[in-house]
């Protein structure tokens, strides 16, 4: 994926998958929150995000994510970013959201957070 845009794919009944592309700014960060509104509107506990092609992180990014995570929470769920590069993850960190977001090292530790088997 060269893009900045996304892809979007039912994983379970109640996890969905949004892969990112290699941008999340200004641009399309309000696309990102239709795209997790409308996914937790439709019952979907767990929020994949895989940022595997993601370069470049804005703070209208961030915002996207942390606006929209509470509302997984509140209904057992989450929203689990996965795949990031050592860049994205030092973004992270310096704004100490390494210990508030669910991170994880790739999609198959983030499906077994939302207890889908792999196999």
């Amino acid at each position: 994926m060269h893009t900045a845009k996304f892809e979007e794919q039912a994983l379970a009944d109640h996890a969905f998958l949004i892969v990112l592309g290699y941008m999340l700014d200004n641009n399309n960060a309000e696309e990102l929150v239709r795209a997790i509104s409308q996914a937790q509107e439709r019952n979907y506990k767990y929020i994949v995000v895989d940022c595997e092609h993601l370069e470049f992180l804005s703070s209208a990014g961030v915002g996207a994510i942390l606006g929209t995570i509470e509302t997984s929470r509140e209904n057992q769920g989450d929203i689990i970013l996965c795949n990031l590069s050592p860049t994205i993850a030092h973004v992270l960190h310096v704004l100490d959201l390494h210990d508030f977001l669910t991170i994880t090292g790739n999609r198959q530790e983030a499906l077994a957070i939302c207890g889908i088997k792999q196999g």
